[in-house]
């Protein structure tokens, strides 16, 4: 047995988005109707890695959730239809889906010419209007919204950390382009006398200015050439780490349009940035440029200009470092939560036991029996030392429920309490490392009838009963304002983080006994002292031998596990953090270049200071000053900028405040050390120099 996503849609979906099968047939008006033979289409990976890409596939019947199916169709490679679909069935008419209360169903549109989202809104708001007004119990503040595809399966948290990515890449770019505007400026204004005598001999402004913008988008399309070259492997890499989460639709690749953003960002950064050094260097004045040793004399126009330049570069390095420190930070943060629980030795997998209607595992009973005769099974495995099953592996997510505490008053807030629920069966506690501090671990008749159990966490027992004995104590669950029966709490464990990235930092955590809720969808846990991978086929065989029909899956080790609910962090962590090393990198090159070109500059200047007697120390700290003053202006531009940019890290980050005071302290260090390094560097030579060495300077 295998376990595929299947989508429940209308006949004429396929005939929407343009898309036939490549082999038989797809729905039609027919296959929808009460009563009609029911038929599938399957993806066309199903049908190459299960069938074998067989054309006899077509007319052949399928047990679906134990129920026999005709295929009729193999949809094209690729086309998983509206999120990752395997394979399709017609929607048909039940009686749950027919009740006005029931909204399992998402509507797909296609606009008409000429028709806008907002007006498409507009028709959708009107009608549900009218639905409110005549199904006042059913559809009373019951709305429509109209999103884009891409609003509805690529929004949030993924769009959000895009941007961020853009904003980043942005930020790497305009620090190369302030970096080779600086220096060009500095190499033009040493090239004043050049610029000058090919004025005097008839050269036009505009010449001067093509001349200088030519070999400006000359720099920048070599380095657009290089950077082209780079990002083949580095999109290729890309993909690869983003396989496995990402929507089917969207795919990392080079191609034409790729080229021409790449030609056109390359030329158009070598003329934005081109432009003002040469205007700059093109106005001359002759009578000035061409007298004998001018050039030497300390000129300092243009300053300013390139201690804008310099200012904006280390702003914008700040931003990006203290976004690559906080998911760094974050980063490791991920990976020490809950050391204690021994993941290198723990195997996962996931099992749904079908509970509809007429199924085997309809009623808790069933459901209890299976789940009583595979736990021992498990703990027979060779190697295993502990097994379990939970409805959350550790650290990966729990459930929500609203709770009274017994004797608290039933006000407002009260009527407000809210907490995290894992249930698992006996032996979670060993497997986790999770430590019983008081009490007692389940047994196998908690959960019984009358025997209603619990484990408080520290954090739940501290919230509800602070400073009192938690065993005894009771609490309920309230569903849809029914409370259920009253849970006496039987032990207390330390604190698990099971919601990470949750923007409260997660509510207290209880622990629930499986027999006392009888889910039939639950993971199991294998602790073991040898290879957890190698659990793999004996555990699909076991489960085989107590149902041959139930397919087991999301089978892995608990830390590949944990690893693909954080790839996002690991992958745009490391492009953070590379985007901020590159823009440190050339910061620090082009802050170095232009104080050692300003320190060129002045040569002559220095001979005369330490003529009249300045010492090395006088000229270190004139050459100091204005990279010094730069540095901190830029620091602080920066760090109210990142202030402001890293808000929108929060959802992402894992243990670590979006303005976490390690991060930015850490990032104003390095910065300002390496600054003041570059700084030095040009200073020192400087004031190692002669002064009748520094006085022939031309």
């Amino acid at each position: 047995p295998g376990r595929f996503r299947m989508g429940r849609v209308s006949w004429a979906l396929f005939d929407m988005v343009h898309t036939s099968p490549v082999l038989g047939r797809g729905f039609t008006s027919a296959d929808d109707k009460p009563g009609a033979a029911a038929v599938a289409i399957i993806g066309y990976r199903v049908w190459e890695t299960r069938y074998g890409s067989a054309k006899d596939v077509i007319g052949r019947v399928v047990r679906l959730n134990g129920q026999p199916v005709t295929i009729v169709g193999v949809m094209p490679d690729g086309f998983k239809f509206p999120s990752g679909q395997d394979l399709w069935t017609p929607l048909v008419p039940t009686e749950n889906l027919n009740k006005r209360s029931n909204r399992p169903l998402q509507l797909f549109g296609v606009l008409r010419p000429g028709v806008t989202q907002v007006q498409a809104g507009a028709d959708l708001a009107l009608i549900a209007k009218r639905l409110a007004g005549a199904f006042a119990d059913t559809n009373k503040d019951i709305g429509a919204t109209v999103m884009t595809f891409h609003e509805a399966f690529n929004g949030g948290n993924i769009r959000t950390m895009f941007w961020l990515m853009m904003g980043a890449v942005g930020f790497v770019l305009l620090i190369a382009c302030g970096n080779v505007a600086n220096m060009m400026l500095s190499r033009a204004l040493a090239r004043k006398r050049e610029i000058s005598v090919r004025t005097a001999m008839g050269a036009s402004r505009w010449q001067i200015i093509r001349q200088l913008l030519i070999e400006s988008v000359m720099l920048s399309v070599l380095g657009g050439v290089l950077g082209l070259g780079l990002s083949l492997t580095g999109v290729h890499y890309f993909d690869l780490a983003t396989v496995e989460p990402r929507p089917y639709w969207i795919q990392f690749k080079m191609d034409w349009v790729v080229f021409g953003y790449f030609a056109a960002i390359s030329v158009l950064s070598g003329l934005m940035f081109g432009l003002v050094p040469a205007l700059r260097a093109s106005r001359v004045d002759l009578n000035i440029e061409l007298k004998e040793g001018t050039r030497t004399a300390g000129n300092v126009r243009g300053g300013w200009l390139s201690g804008a330049l310099v200012v904006l570069q280390f702003s914008l390095t700040v931003v990006l470092l203290s976004g690559a420190g906080l998911m760094v930070r974050s980063f490791f943060g991920a990976q020490s939560l809950n050391d204690f629980v021994p993941a290198e030795q723990v195997f996962t997998a996931r099992l749904s036991l079908p509970e509809g209607k007429g199924e085997p595992y309809a009623d808790r009973a069933a459901r209890m029996r299976f789940y009583d005769d595979l736990r021992p099974r498990l703990a027979a495995l060779p190697g295993v030392t502990h097994a379990a099953v939970s409805s959350n592996l550790p650290g990966l997510g729990s459930g929500d429920r609203r709770i009274e505490i017994e004797g608290k008053p039933t006000d407002a807030a009260a009527k407000a309490l809210r907490a995290e629920i894992v249930v698992h069966s006996p032996g979670f506690q060993e497997l986790t490392g999770l430590a019983i501090q008081g009490g007692r671990g389940f047994d196998e008749h908690d959960g019984d009838p009358g025997r209603e159990a619990a484990i408080a966490t520290r954090t739940f027992a501290a919230r509800h009963w602070p400073n009192q004995s938690v065993v005894g104590k009771r609490f309920r669950f309230i569903d849809d304002e029914k409370p259920g029966p009253w849970i006496a709490v039987v032990g207390v464990t330390g604190d698990i983080v099971q919601r990470a990235q949750s923007p409260d930092g997660g509510l207290p955590l209880v622990f629930i006994p499986h027999r006392q809720e009888g889910w039939g969808g639950m993971s199991l846990l294998l602790r073991t002292r040898s290879n957890p991978a190698s659990l793999s086929r004996p555990l699909q065989s076991l489960v085989q031998q107590i149902d041959q029909d139930l397919p087991v899956f999301d089978v892995s080790t608990l830390p590949d596990a944990l690893g693909k609910q954080r790839w996002m962090l690991a992958v745009f962590g490391a492009l953070f953090f590379s985007f901020a090393c590159i823009g440190l990198l050339i910061a620090s090159v082009g802050i170095y270049a232009v104080v050692a070109q300003a320190t060129a500059r002045r040569t002559r200047e220095i001979g005369i200071r330490m003529a009249l007697g300045a010492t090395a120390q006088n000229i270190l700290g004139i050459m100091l000053a204005r990279g010094a003053w730069q540095l901190g202006l830029g620091l602080a531009i920066g760090l109210a900028g990142a202030l402001a940019a890293t808000r929108l890290m929060k959802g992402f980050l894992i243990g670590v405040s979006p303005q976490d005071p390690v991060v930015f302290v850490g990032v104003s260090a390095l910065l300002v050390g390496i600054g003041l390094l570059a700084c030095w560097l040009p200073a020192r030579r400087a004031a190692g120099l002669h002064p009748v060495q520094a006085l022939r300077e031309e």
